[in-house]
């Protein structure tokens, strides 16, 4: 990223390029340097000064500075999505250093913990799911969106590579693949979702008609389009020797249905993404503008500048009319079946997309991660950006736009700026009436917490460590998929028509079929028992291990039993997590039913489709499965055991404000809380939890 950014710097000359060399440290060091965060802290004053410019004009104050217990909670939430335990509270809270709250943003944004929140934000906005149409899995675009933030990716690399994908969607190294496939078959739909994404316009309407709120026209809408012309989700069967052959032989051997069966088999292996753009589309058959023919062909054409030039090789329509003029059925066919050739219009478009001279690129991911931080955008909606569009302080919209061309596009940099300033540290505001309110500056928004900081959070009074649970971007999901890819590929001819004969008697004698499958289950768990019982010393060490406290022994085992394919990666306390995992690392999205979704979780269809809104079943959900099973009746509940270990009902009633709240109890709810635990014992220590984690001060972030 550092050679990025100097060769920009080339062009104004060798001074500019020796401060670059003096000022940027290397990304690749784990925290910022002295002089980095000084520049840091440097551009964060700036956004203040803004900020406190555009209140003065406006006739505001900003807010005052926040309690340290709130900043701390405010801060985790924000950077590793769930609360502080009751201990990292308490730590931060005691330190003295006056740099307490810069170290605490580089130590959360350094966290794993970051990776895993910074996912549920990504496939929100990616519509990252596990499984797509047609037993298409979508785990290797959520490994590829999980590897991208744990390698911390420029922004603009990231999209550029989604954009220009090319190649099966389930080969090793190729989830960015999975954002084209997730509008398979439908590239007018994913230019819509591009380009409501990354540039912050709403023009799918276009697609029809004329836009009738906007200026963009229908021809405009397919000249971009265009940009994607002859894109292909299937690698042609026809075109490989071997499939062909294989076709000819299962058919041969079983008919229509070996060929069924094959198709099948092999489709994971040949669906991808193909074609490198052609430049060009057709207009839809009713098209009916003065500026253009229906069934015309259109050339790419970009709806913002810079301008882009495709050099577009356009099939020869002239001489087939001619040729087959008195044949109007047969010339439609042949008109049908031109193409124009590539031209590589995909990637000419992923680079002016991404272009850091195209000022809406930047400015729209720089006002989705200023409301992701501060609650409310300075451009709202954040994705219907139009001509006569203005942001709340423009001075202010133009000054973090140019931060993140600054910063290469760095999310994570551009994050650490925006919380090391004083904004940020401000005592949070109740969100205006009206979005685009100067009132909305004074301090960060007063807003509910998603989903998945709902879930983490309930996690961290359950599961110790839960961050230890995380698992690397790979996971067991996509990691099964491409071992399977591979497997395929490495496939000599005879096996795989011995995997098409399998499945042709699924379509021939379905309960045979079945009869199989199971028996084949039933002996893949009897080889589990029979491993585990192989290694039932390493379970007695493990036990042993976890009575002790011994936490390196404990891992050292654990990664011996999973090596041994005994336990489940996430195997921990001598039994498998299963959904007691933090949200990133559960299905995604979780299945209808289960409490992510009841609290908001999106399913992934439209982008940014999750919600906060309170529901009946949000409370029925939390109070008859949640929190009565997880929490409140186990034992072995990290606040269960913490609120066991103290003496006297203040200490209990302390201990439990700080887990859930990260703060002491006022004097008036210390009395209160005493008295009702001192009476009343387990009962009265089960409500009190009940009615923290219930009260807006737990579900809201301030």
């Amino acid at each position: 990223m550092r050679h990025r950014r100097i060769a920009r710097l080339f062009a104004f000359g060798a001074p500019a390029l020796l401060l670059a060399l003096v000022v940027w440290p290397s990304p690749a060091d784990a925290e910022p340097g002295v002089s980095d965060r000084l520049h840091k802290k440097r551009a964060a004053a700036k956004i203040d000064s803004l900020v406190e410019a555009a209140l003065r004009e406006g006739g505001m104050k900003a807010n005052g500075i926040a309690d340290d217990a709130t900043f701390a909670r405010r801060t985790y939430l924000a950077l590793v999505g769930r609360i502080p335990t009751a201990q990292e509270a308490r730590a931060f809270q005691k330190s003295t250093s006056s740099d307490k709250y810069l170290d605490l943003v580089d130590d959360l944004l350094a966290s794993k913990g970051h990776e895993s929140h910074m996912y549920n934000w990504w496939a929100d906005l990616l519509r990252a799911r596990g499984r797509l149409p047609r037993r298409i899995s979508g785990e290797p675009y959520i490994h590829w969106i999980k590897d991208s933030i744990a390698k911390n990716k420029p922004y603009d690399a990231m999209v550029r590579e989604m954009l220009a994908a090319k190649g099966p969607v389930h080969e090793r190294g190729n989830g960015a693949t999975g954002y084209l496939m997730r509008d398979r078959n439908m590239p007018e739909d994913n230019m819509s979702n591009t380009i409501r994404l990354f540039l912050g316009s709403r023009v799918e309407c276009a697609q029809c008609h004329n836009h009738p709120f906007d200026k963009w026209t229908q021809k405009q809408y397919f000249q971009m389009v265009a940009f994607t012309g002859g894109i292909s989700y299937q690698q042609n069967p026809r075109q490989n020797p071997k499939i062909r052959s294989l076709g000819q032989e299962a058919n041969k051997r079983w008919g229509r249905n070996g060929s069924r069966a094959l198709r099948r088999t092999l489709e994971p292996s040949f669906t991808g993404i193909f074609g490198s753009g052609t430049g060009a589309a057709r207009l839809p058959s009713d098209y009916q503008y003065d500026d253009a023919k229906p069934d015309e062909w259109v050339t790419a054409e970009p709806m913002f500048n810079p301008h882009v030039s495709v050099s577009i090789r356009l099939p020869n329509e002239s001489r087939i009319r001619k040729r087959m003029k008195k044949n109007p059925k047969r010339m439609e066919r042949a008109l049908r079946r031109l193409r124009p050739g590539e031209v590589d219009s995909r990637g000419t478009f992923a680079d002016w997309v991404t272009s850091a001279s195209n000022d809406r690129f930047s400015k729209v991911i720089a006002n989705r991660l200023w409301k992701k931080m501060f609650g409310r955008g300075l451009i709202e909606p954040v994705d219907d950006i139009k001509d006569r569009t203005a942001a709340v302080a423009p001075e202010l919209m133009e000054n973090v736009r140019a931060l993140m061309v600054e910063l290469d596009f760095d999310v994570r940099e551009f994050q650490r700026v925006l919380l090391y300033s004083r904004l940020w540290r401000r005592q949070a505001v109740s969100p205006a009436d009206t979005p685009g309110s100067l009132a909305d500056l004074r301090g960060p928004v007063l807003r509910r917490m998603t989903a998945e900081q709902v879930w983490d959070s309930l996690l961290t009074l359950v599961v110790e460590d839960l961050d230890e649970t995380i698992q690397d971007p790979l996971g067991p999901r996509a990691d099964a998929v491409y071992t399977r890819f591979d497997t395929m590929a490495k496939a000599t001819d005879e096996e795989i028509l011995e995997q098409t004969e399998r499945l042709v008697l699924r379509y021939t004698n379905p309960d045979e079929y079945r009869k199989q499958q199971r028996a084949e289950r039933s002996k893949r768990q009897d080889d589990m028992r029979q491993k585990r019982r192989d290694n039932r010393d390493l379970f007695r060490a493990l036990k042993r291990a976890q009575r002790d406290g011994n936490r390196e022994k404990e891992s050292e085992i654990l990664k011996q039993l999973q090596d041994l394919g005994v336990v489940p990666p996430g195997f921990r306390a001598g039994r498998a997590l299963r959904d007691l995992q933090r949200a990133a690392d559960l299905q995604s999205p979780s299945p209808d039913g289960h409490l992510l979704r009841e609290l908001g979780q999106s399913e992934r269809e439209l982008i940014e489709a999750s919600h906060t809104e309170p529901t009946v079943p949000q409370v029925l959900a939390l109070l008859n499965s949640f929190l009565e099973q997880r929490l409140l009746t186990n034992r072995n509940a990290v606040l269960s055991r913490s609120l066991a270990k103290q003496r006297g009902a203040k200490n209990i009633v302390r201990e439990a404000f700080t887990a859930v709240l990260g703060r002491a109890p006022t004097s008036q709810e210390r009395a209160e809380w005493t008295r009702e635990v001192g009476s009343d014992g387990a009962k009265a220590t089960q409500d009190l939890v009940w009615t923290l984690v219930n009260s807006h001060e737990f579900l809201f972030i301030q």
